[in-house]
């Protein structure tokens, strides 16, 4: 059972770290060229988030299956696996992306308050 978990671990986060491999003018575009900082798409930070959501998801069928048998521990090794994963990829999420997206979502508002303005006049 401890290989099935370890292995379940590493295809998550094998999966969650692929990429389908775009042309490279295709990633270009949708990344932050002339900020050094960043390393991650727009499109790659939704998918880590999308993946950080599935594995709480997971979490929380595990969690019901220890409320049902406390006793379990494979299923305790379970809960710490992915968590352990879950807050990985969320330490990610918050160093490469939350940032970026922040900026952004700020960029979007002032480019509507400069449409509005013009509009007005």
């Amino acid at each position: 059972m401890k290989n099935l978990l370890l292995s379940l671990g590493l295809f998550l986060a094998v999966l969650m770290a692929a990429d389908d491999h775009k042309s490279k003018p295709q990633t270009d575009k949708n990344k932050m060229i002339n900020n050094p900082n960043h390393l991650m798409s727009f499109q790659e930070c939704k998918e880590v988030k999308d993946g950080i959501g599935g594995l709480l998801a997971l979490s929380e069928v595990t969690w019901q299956a220890i409320e049902k048998d406390p006793e379990n521990e494979e299923k305790w090794l379970e809960a710490a696996l992915i968590a352990d994963i879950a807050a990985n990829y969320s330490e990610i999420y918050d160093v490469w992306c939350k940032d970026m997206i922040a900026q952004r979502m700020k960029m979007r508002k002032m480019m509507g308050k400069k449409n509005k303005e013009t509009k007005k006049e």
